[in-house]
């Protein structure tokens, strides 16, 4: 230990471990804790790994004095530390020594490659439980490598408490830059493992997972918490009671340290303070109009506005809710200048109780929602990424705060198709109903694409597609949207769901528009079978609690007949 052993004595140290066992037994010694690190104080002992050729579950501890230090020496067969290297088989309770800086005595390429072989599934269980915990916006993330470190911390610290305090002493201000320096060769070394397998990819001084891995994860479980305490339960009886101990009598050393230390830290800023190991989150970043965001921001709106808005244009706002009674989303206005820039705040609280219920109710057996509020936030935010980066005009997210729930985006001005159906029924004029009617049809052609894309809007009501003033067609509210979803129930919410529009028309209007969607959305390619599901029973009688029963009638009629063209059409 540069610094703190000298040479003499490390070779002391050397020859009693190696007197535990044969010497030629021995396959690589390192000594890890306090003394690895650079924070030992005179009273703490050194703790020392001895890794033997056994092939045997061997795991055993002693302790001794080695001239003035008290030295405890773990000792660990081959077989049972690769075990614990490569599957976590004891919980890591071996293989967390090499994820903080060690000192190498013997066979330093054996401990090197057992580092990298370690911290390489650290950062596949890691990025496992990214994509199984954000299955939409694991492919944008964007990390630094620093994330897997300190999220290893995280995970080893939520398992076993006492270990707060060791990586508290490992990240303490005088020592962080070295300490993460010497954590973080490993974890570069095994990211260039996982790069060159395809799993991550650089891109713009960030590290990306590949759409490959995430899909080919979609299927399996999540390596979690839950799992780790079961490979333990079964493990620890018969091996770790043998050498808990002298972990235990290790973890309390770090404990003492910190606590002599704190006055200390508190005075000088040393670090974080204990239960404040490093948010890893900080270091994962999130793409949005206005920039590269951290995804642990919280950010209110009052903030938001003081950070990005000068203070006389931000003093002038009022804010209007938006939507129905599930939806929480607010126009925020702001004038400056006599000019009139609007945004939309949406608020992504867990739907409970009688929120919940009616939709539940609604859409009972046809299909499922997103209930959770980070569910929703991730969906309305993760598609709306991927479809505007495929030329779908969404509204630009302009900020985003994970941590509470929010997105700002920007305000569509326009007419909704809702509004323009209204319009097809009242106007008198032929060409001005054709105009209206071609805009409907552009909205089953825009629907289509989207659908090319694998992606299914979930809550493709009128109201959600707006016309704007320049005559594009954009898609909001996409929080019930998502990959593989039920493209059959866009269409029929979106001609059935606009049923209360026609009440007071005439059948023919019905049919005119139905026609002009369904001709749009097959034009564009899309899917006869998705039409064709949508006329079934099933949907149907989803929207019979608020759609007229010959509307619904007329609408799946007409679908069926277009169906029938159809395939008359490709037989012929």
């Amino acid at each position: 230990m540069p610094g703190a052993l000298n040479e003499k004595f490390i070779k002391d140290l050397v020859d009693v471990s190696l007197n535990e066992i044969s010497p030629e037994n021995a396959v690589a010694m390192m000594i890890y804790g306090p003394f690895a690190s650079g924070y030992a104080d005179e009273k703490v002992a050194i703790d020392i790994l001895v890794i033997t050729s056994s092939e045997n579950f061997v795991l055993s501890s002693s302790s001794r004095l080695i001239g003035p230090h008290r030295t405890r020496i773990l000792m660990s067969g081959r077989k049972i530390f690769e075990m614990d290297v490569e599957s976590g088989w004891l919980g890591g309770l071996l293989a967390e020594n090499l994820l903080t800086p060690y000192q190498p005595l013997l066979n330093q390429d054996y401990l090197w490659n057992q580092e990298v072989k370690a911290k390489k599934r650290i950062i596949d269980e890691i990025l496992n439980n990214l994509i199984l915990g954000f299955p939409e916006m694991s492919k944008l993330f964007m990390l630094k490598p620093e994330y897997f470190m300190f999220e290893a911390m995280a995970r080893r610290a939520a398992l076993f408490p006492l270990l707060t305090y060791r990586f508290l002493n490992v990240l303490r201000g005088d020592l962080r830059e070295r300490n993460c320096s010497l954590v973080m060769r490993g974890f570069e070394a095994a990211i260039k493992e996982l790069s060159d397998e395809g799993k991550i990819y650089w891109a713009d001084g960030f590290l990306k997972i590949s759409e490959e891995y995430i899909n080919s994860l979609r299927n399996k479980g999540a390596l979690n918490l839950i799992s780790i305490f079961r490979k333990i339960r079964i493990n620890i009886i018969r091996y770790v009671l043998r050498i808990l101990p002298s972990i235990m009598e290790g973890l309390l050393d770090d404990y003492k340290i910190y606590r002599s230390r704190s006055h200390v830290l508190r005075e000088k800023n040393f670090g974080p303070k204990i239960g404040g190991l490093e948010d890893p989150k900080r270091y994962i970043f999130i793409p949005t109009a206005s920039g590269v965001l951290p995804f642990n921001e919280k950010i209110t709106v009052n903030k938001f506005l003081e950070e990005n808005m000068p203070k006389e244009y931000a003093l002038k706002r009022s804010i209007k809710r938006l939507g129905g009674v599930l939806n929480n989303a607010y126009k925020l206005r702001i004038v400056h200048d006599g000019k009139e820039n609007n945004l939309v705040v949406k608020v992504f609280n867990d739907w409970y109780g009688w929120k919940w219920f009616p939709l539940a109710l609604w859409a009972l057996g046809t299909r499922g929602f997103a209930v959770l509020g980070r569910a929703r936030l991730e969906r309305e935010y993760a598609i709306n990424m991927y479809l505007s980066s495929h030329g779908i005009n969404v509204p630009k997210i302009i900020y985003i705060s994970p941590g509470e729930k929010l997105i700002f985006q920007e305000y569509i001005e326009g007419r909704s198709a809702s509004e323009i159906i209204r319009q097809v029924c009242k106007v008198k004029s032929g060409d001005e109903r054709d105009r209206l009617l071609g805009i409907i049809r552009r909205i089953g052609g825009e629907i289509a694409r989207i659908h090319a894309f694998g992606i299914s809007l979930g809550d493709c009501k009128p109201e959600n597609i707006i016309l704007s003033s320049d005559g594009r067609i954009f898609f909001v509210d996409l929080e019930q949207a998502g990959k593989n979803g039920d493209q059959a129930w866009d269409i029929a919410e979106f001609l059935y769901y606009s049923g209360h529009d026609f009440i007071f028309s005439s059948p023919k209007i019905v049919e005119m528009v139905a026609r002009e969607f369904i001709s749009g959305y097959l034009e564009a390619h899309g899917k006869i079978e998705n039409v064709r599901k949508a006329t079934s029973l099933k949907y149907v009688k989803v929207f019979s609690f608020f759609t007229p029963p010959h509307i619904l009638f007329v609408t799946s009629s007409v679908c069926r007949k277009i169906v029938k063209e159809y395939v008359v059409k490709e037989m012929g």
